[in-house]
């Protein structure tokens, strides 16, 4: 116990001291690097870019660096941080660090001025520096304390699915639900000169309507409204459109515009995480699509997915698997149900008649609402084959609730349709062909009706016939 405490002590304190790098003394500076992207891990390099010459009393340029990067008088008065980007490998680091939490802070520089590197995987920055000294009253030259913002310059969106898991995992959807999308970003800092402060985040559906969405920066949510953000739609050449509410329509594109009060002129929310939660509805019976983008970013992460389908051939007696030109049947009917307890028979609405093949697809709740759209739970395979789109992935149960004439309905065993890249499930129905059954009140009852008589006819014939030999005599 007494181990395991000190453990968790001096983990503790490597947290706390995780973003502080050198040693603090009288006779140097530190340099902090803010505005960090929180919880995304950040590589940070420090190069020393130009000294001080104490013996000669003058700046000097330190090692890879040209007299075009920085120009030289009595202290550094113009350096292009730009020129350092392609050339950091040979510049002196001095020191370097990955973080976490946001910022960092470097102790332990000598006067100077210094580049400063930051990048990650999802967000790189433009290129900063800093000069770390003043003049003190009496004219002499000191170390002094600075502290940069660093302004990302690309900010990398993420996108993820989340089912019903709550992974990010592939996972097959049916028509009609509606499911859940996240998409990050950082929010972006501002230069104290820069004319246009934007900020925009844009969400395109693609087999599907948007339902909701909620944002979230940093630890706050926020409520939409002139002094946070607003949702509008975009016109075609990718500028703001009308504001709009929820749900929007099919394929419509809502786009998340922070307002420029909430944005200020302050950097208040630079380098914090955004979180836009979106749902969906799906409307496509096939496939869906949600793509993200943003004015602050050139990437646009996109999630794909899929969604199930049940194809039911109905073949007559003489069916073989082996075969490939075996008789589809025509006019036979199905009904499909998942293969939980308790379910009911899914409605379908009517799609097409293409090449042969009868295709429905799963109704939403709004259509089996709407009274002017026809539904049904029979699905009729009109020229022998029959494909029920929009499914879940699942189990499901498959009942031949008519078959075509001369023929009799049979069990369909149940089939299930897999998740994953390829959610398709496929019955082959075999009918049984009924048998000829004799006619009755035909010509087999007038035979023997006409023999009987004959027969009782010659019977009495032979009784009188006997009846008057005996008078005779």
């Amino acid at each position: 116990a007494v181990l395991l405490t000190l453990a968790m002590v001096l983990g503790m304190s490597m947290t706390s001291f995780a973003a502080e790098f050198g040693t603090k003394t009288a006779d140097t500076a530190s340099l902090t690097v803010n505005g960090l992207v929180p919880g995304e891990a950040t590589e940070v390099s420090v190069y020393k870019v130009v000294g001080w010459d104490a013996a000669k009393s003058s700046w000097k340029l330190e090692t890879g660096v040209a007299s075009t990067d920085v120009i030289l008088s009595d202290k550094p008065v113009t350096i292009n941080w730009q020129n350092f980007v392609d050339k950091r490998t040979s510049l002196t680091r001095v020191a370097t660090a990955n973080v976490t939490d946001g910022t960092v802070t470097f102790h332990g520089l000598e006067i100077g001025a210094y580049y400063v590197y930051a990048g990650s995987e999802k967000t790189s920055y433009n290129p900063m520096g800093e000069a770390v000294y003043e003049y003190g009253s009496d004219g002499l030259m000191k170390p002094a304390d600075k502290t940069i913002n660093a302004k990302g310059s690309t900010y990398t969106l993420t996108k993820a699915f989340k089912g019903e898991n709550g992974t990010a995992t592939y996972q097959v959807v049916e028509r009609g639900e509606v499911v859940p999308f996240t998409i990050t970003a950082v929010f972006p800092s501002y230069d104290k000169e820069a004319t246009d402060r934007t900020f925009q985040i844009t969400d395109e559906p693609t087999g599907m309507k948007v339902t909701g969405v909620t944002v979230k920066v940093g630890n706050d949510t926020l409520n939409l409204s002139d002094d946070t953000y607003k949702l509008v739609s975009v016109n075609e050449d990718g500028s703001d459109g009308d504001e709009i509410t929820l749900p929007a329509t099919e394929g419509q594109k809502v786009r998340v515009r922070f307002t420029s009060t909430y944005i200020g002129t302050k950097n208040a929310h630079a380098g914090q995480t955004v979180t836009v939660n979106v749902t969906a509805q799906i409307t496509d019976a096939d496939t869906f699509s949600n793509t993200a983008s943003s004015d602050k970013g050139s990437n646009t992460p996109n999630v794909n997915g899929k969604l199930g389908s049940i194809t039911i051939n109905k073949y007559d007696e003489n069916y073989d698997a082996h075969k490939t030109n075996n008789n589809l049947l025509a006019g036979a009917e199905f009904s499909i149900t998942p293969a939980n307890e308790g379910a009911t028979a899914i409605k379908f609405v009517h799609v097409e008649e293409k090449d042969g093949v009868s295709i429905y697809q799963k109704a939403t709740a709004e259509e089996i609402a709407d009274t002017n759209i026809t539904k049904v739970t029979n699905i009729v395979a009109k020229d022998g084959v029959v494909v029920a789109k929009g499914l879940d992935d699942g189990e499901y149960k498959i009942v031949e609730t008519k078959a075509p004439a001369g023929y009799s309905v049979v069990e369909v065993p149940n089939v299930t349709i897999e998740n994953g890249e390829n959610p398709v499930a496929t019955a082959n129905v075999s009918d049984t062909k009924l048998h000829s059954l004799p006619h009755t009140g035909g010509i087999g009852t007038t035979i023997f009706t006409i023999a009987g008589c004959v027969i009782m006819i010659a019977a009495a014939g032979l009784f009188f016939a006997s009846r008057k030999k005996s008078d005779n005599k």
